[in-house]
């Protein structure tokens, strides 16, 4: 009996040493790095930055994979899908994790329970960029013309559900003014919309609308984040003018599909924090005008589930429809 005893302990043993083993040797092979939009823009940039660098500390390709659709869905769903090994990873922003929710019927993964935050990384700034035939040089203004004419203004968004059209509905709701909304397919002709005067005002990039205003094609009335942006650190926050709840900026993070093994998160959480308190990546990604805003796992996990409930009352209160 103690033999047997003895032998159930010893293949005990080894199968905890070489699961510690391949954990220690994560990643033994390439790491797929899913980013669920296009190929442009600062979520781009990032996955870039970041697939090369953890290339270099984990001497295994990081491949970035552009998985687009869906307001960022397909590319999402296919991570919370895939094997809970380590080696398919999420770089997103915050559209399919808790402003998809608000706006979708029939969501085909959990935001809260399919995935496991490893860390939030940076975080960009959105302004209101309005067209010069509006008539208008600030948000007073704005909103008095809104409320002489109800519905006339018309805002664009990059679709329906994304930062934009939650920028222009909450914008609605805080001031009391009735605008349409103009969904495109994209930032890029959501912002092309503003130029050509096809509507009024867009929340957009801070980087995005910035070469704009400097040539005189659009103008920018205020910033909807906490504190000013260091791209245009002369244009008030909407918190400044009165305006404290019309916030919309945009943050980065990276998640695992749930059921990753805590060792392989927190690994990937160490590499990560190293690539962002690199100078260089710092001075790479602040010239395209992201803040590094670090996140913790657990603390990320609950800026998710905050965000989640808030772009739902949003959605509510503005009487955002699911579809």
């Amino acid at each position: 009996m103690k033999s047997i005893f003895s032998v159930i302990a010893a293949c005990a043993l080894s199968v905890f040493a070489f699961a510690a083993q391949a954990q220690e040797a994560y990643p033994s092979h390439p790491v797929k790095l899913v980013v669920p939009f296009p190929a442009a823009g600062p979520l781009d940039v990032l996955a870039r930055i970041v697939s090369q660098k953890l290339s270099e500390q984990w001497s295994q390709p990081v491949i970035v994979e552009n998985k687009a659709g869906a307001s960022g869905g397909i590319g999402t769903e296919a991570v919370a899908k895939a094997a809970p090994d380590g080696y398919t990873l999420l770089l997103t922003v915050e559209i399919p994790l808790t402003m998809r929710p608000a706006v979708t019927r029939d969501m085909s993964y959990d935001p809260r329970a399919d995935f496991a935050p490893i860390a939030g990384l940076t975080r960009s700034d959105n302004a209101l960029f309005v067209h010069p035939s509006v008539g208008v040089s600030t948000v007073a203004e704005l909103i008095a013309k809104a409320k002489a004419d109800p519905g006339k203004l018309t805002f664009s968004s990059a679709g329906y559900g994304s930062p934009a059209h939650f920028g222009g509905e909450l914008f609605k709701t805080e001031t009391g003014v009735s605008m349409t909304h103009v969904p495109y397919k994209g930032a890029a002709p959501a912002m092309n919309a503003l130029l050509a005067g096809e509507v009024s005002m867009f929340f957009g990039p801070v980087p995005q609308g910035l070469p704009h205003v400097r040539s005189g094609r659009i103008k920018v009335l205020a910033v909807a984040s906490t504190a000013a942006s260091a791209l245009m650190p002369e244009v008030k926050t909407f918190g400044a003018l009165g305006y404290p709840t019309v916030l919309v900026s945009t943050w980065f993070g990276a998640l695992a599909p749930k059921g990753t093994p805590a060792q392989v998160v927190e690994k990937s959480r160490e590499s990560l924090r190293k690539v962002i308190d690199d100078p260089a990546v710092r001075d790479r990604l602040e010239k395209v005008g992201m803040n590094i805003e670090w996140m913790e796992p657990a603390q990320f996990a609950r800026a998710i589930d905050v965000d989640i409930k808030r772009w739902a009352a949003v959605a509510k209160k503005a009487g955002v429809k699911a579809n």
